[in-house]
């Protein structure tokens, strides 16, 4: 992670930055959201995260990879952007219809966010989905919103979808030697719009306080969100306007390719690595990528969870 250390001396965010966050209920009480500029959205889901909770533990720990504040048990990737909490995943299930995973994305476009991460998705045969998705994914790339996906964990040469579905970012997971783990999914679209990110063993709060460490591609993917959002807010401070879709161009641009010991796995490296560095020189030039004094990748981990 310490390519994430060196981004954040660069930047921790800006303020004007919004990132919503599709997962469970989020312990906002926790002490790395202290001073977090977090919003909740209401929806059928209850609001109040349960110690006890399954995707009460999954969401908390996604939100803290991308919001815990500096100083806190677990620091964020972009703890200084505004954050936007939507609850689709109750602890009583694990599972939401497609109707109202697409509720909740366009619930996060219209109250503005820039970025909104879905550390989910539902496997299908060919990375088909219904018509209500279709729309809030197209929604979201007609308003310039970058929607980021997990690939799934099911280990296999498959789709998840929104993951699968055009303009979207998705995201599978490496180890901290930058090979994919073996859960994560690398369906033939992924080649083109899904890059790894670190997932495992990756540190996040639990509700009722504390941390732990999680793997999977649910934690590889607020990672990225958190490195897209922070990308915008270096578009900020340049005066240029946010350009969500641009930072999607940028990352998987910028990505590397996997050094594996057989060539017929490449394909499970998707696109290539995330590679901060890399983004960082498409995006402001040689001068600025220069603090990075060498090309390393950051990791995460994840606990994928289905919607179906």
């Amino acid at each position: 992670m310490e390519t994430l250390d060196r981004l954040r001396s660069i930047s921790q965010g800006d303020s004007s930055i919004c990132v919503a966050v599709l997962d469970g209920p989020v312990d906002r009480t926790h002490p790395c959201f202290q001073g977090a500029n977090l919003t909740y959205l209401p929806t059928l889901v209850p609001e109040e995260a349960r110690s006890d909770g399954n995707m009460s533990m999954h969401g908390t720990h996604v939100a803290s990879i991308i919001f815990g504040q500096p100083g806190s048990p677990v620091q964020g990737v972009a703890p200084h952007c505004k954050g936007i909490i939507v609850p689709i995943f109750a602890d009583d299930r694990r599972r939401t219809s497609q109707l109202d995973l697409a509720r909740g994305i366009e619930q996060a476009v219209n109250a503005g966010a820039h970025v909104i991460n879905l550390s989910g998705g539902q496997l299908t045969d060919f990375g088909e989905a219904d018509g209500w998705l279709q729309n809030a994914v197209r929604l979201c790339r007609e308003n310039n919103v970058l929607l980021v996906a997990a690939a799934g964990n099911n280990g296999c040469e498959c789709l998840h979808v929104p993951a699968a579905l055009p303009s979207v970012l998705a995201v599978g997971a490496m180890d901290a030697n930058g090979k994919p783990l073996d859960f994560s999914n690398w369906g033939e679209t992924y080649q083109t719009q899904g890059i790894l990110a670190p997932g495992k063993d990756i540190l996040g709060a639990k509700p009722g306080g504390g941390t732990h460490r999680l793997s999977g591609t649910s934690l590889a993917t607020p990672i990225v969100s958190g490195v897209a959002a922070v990308l915008l807010s270096i578009q900020r401070e340049q005066g240029e306007p946010p350009n969500p879709q641009r930072i999607r161009q940028i990352l998987l641009q910028s990505a590397l390719p996997c050094d594996l010991d057989l060539p017929e796995e490449s394909q499970r490296c998707l696109a290539g690595k995330l590679n901060i560095p890399g983004a960082i020189t498409l995006l402001k030039g040689e001068k600025m990528a220069e603090e990075f004094s060498s090309v390393a990748e950051s990791e995460v981990t994840a606990a994928a969870c289905g919607c179906g």
